[in-house]
């Protein structure tokens, strides 16, 4: 038996955080195409649950017409069971009441609720979904039971231990799932795919999002896919790209440039490191020390991107590095001005460097950039 885990869709986000409005709007209708496609390939490859653990939607006010789209993905293929636990950011009203799919099944009320799934050779697999109460999972840690002669899946979404980002509204103690009868924990919160061992005889995952949607959610996204013996109730999973862009930053050591026609080369030999392909999103990253005289025009560099990229962005990190000795003696306005910024204690080596940039190119009338 086939099982696919996927979790934070965040359906219908606004994306309009970087993306100008038509290409927010594409990646908006991208993401929901792309959970659309995974419903297609349970059906295609002989998944027979689907589990959602979480931020199925982004916000509490979707569109109606992102909200049937989801429906629409259910009901077309009734082979596949739907398992959707409510996430932090879902809104319950979504599914309920009588217009439900009859294959989706929604673990929406606090507390613990199991679905059994019999198995060809008559096993039991038991899916648990575990939504946190006002106290979050401290109830369920005492009251989880489980059956030691089934398959036991537990459905949860929050933070857990080293995967605390940014958002702590729940926290999963993996110590108090430990000894529990736990074949396979499906978790959802943490945006990146990452598993480990769940003694005494299972496993913990995140099966991540399934698609990027800021430079905090780089790297390939998609889903996890698990193949459960009928008969041993052994259990083997693997992940699954399928996103149809990926978000990339690329870092750039610009020490050894002096232009912006080397800053260009440097930046495309470090994408030609990667696998960003022209339908990814970018950042670019400029690091290094560089010369106070470097020519170096960090929007021509955005430009350049953009016209091979979905979406591109340059972040300049870089830090001018001054040789103090080179101007410290000298008889002339860089002089002056270099001894005065060397004796300011409240600057640091950053603003000296670019003050003493800029006032290098107002004496060679240049155009000043910071």
């Amino acid at each position: 038996m086939k099982i696919l885990h996927m979790a934070d869709a965040h359906l219908d986000s606004k994306m309009e955080s970087r993306l100008d409005k038509s290409k927010a709007a594409t990646r908006r209708d991208e993401i929901l195409d792309t959970f659309c496609g995974i419903a297609d390939y349970a059906d295609e490859n002989g998944v027979s649950a689907v589990i959602i653990a979480g931020d199925l939607f982004d916000t509490k006010s979707a569109r109606v017409g992102a909200v049937n789209r989801v429906k629409a993905a259910f009901e077309s293929h009734p082979g596949v069971t739907f398992y959707y636990l409510r996430g932090n950011h879902d809104e319950d009203g979504y599914f309920n009441g009588d217009d439900i799919p009859g294959n989706l099944k929604v673990f929406g009320d606090e507390g613990i609720q199991k679905d059994t799934i019999r198995t060809s050779a008559g096993k039991d697999i038991v899916i648990t979904g575990i939504v946190p109460g006002e106290d979050g999972f401290d109830k369920a840690y005492t009251e989880l039971i489980l059956d030691y002669d089934a398959m036991n899946i537990v459905v949860m979404h929050g933070s857990a231990d080293k995967y605390q980002g940014k958002d702590k509204s729940v926290s999963i103690d993996l110590s108090r799932l430990k000894n529990k009868n736990i074949d396979y924990l499906a978790l959802g919160h943490y945006h990146s795919y990452a598993t480990g061992e769940l003694p005494s005889r299972g496993k913990y995952c995140y099966s991540g999002c399934i698609e990027g949607r800021g430079f905090d959610e780089c790297g390939e996204k998609g889903f996890v896919l698990l193949d459960i013996d009928d008969e041993k109730l052994t259990c083997e999973s693997v992940f699954v790209p399928f996103s149809k862009r990926n978000i990339y930053e690329i870092e750039t050591d610009i020490t050894e440039c002096m232009n912006t026609p080397e800053i260009d080369k440097a930046v495309a030999d470090a994408i030609k490191a990667t696998t960003a392909t022209s339908e990814d999103l970018v950042r670019v990253i400029l690091k290094g020390e560089t010369d106070v005289n470097i020519e170096k025009d960090v929007e021509h560099v955005r430009r350049q991107l953009s016209d091979r990229f979905f979406f591109a962005e340059v972040k300049d990190c870089s830090r001018i590095a001054i040789d103090y000795e080179e101007y410290l003696h000298e008889a002339s306005l860089k002089g002056e001005l270099v001894r005065l910024l060397k004796a300011d204690d409240d600057l640091s080596e950053d603003e000296r460097g670019r003050i003493v940039r800029c006032a290098i190119q107002a004496l060679k009338g240049e155009d000043i950039s910071l």
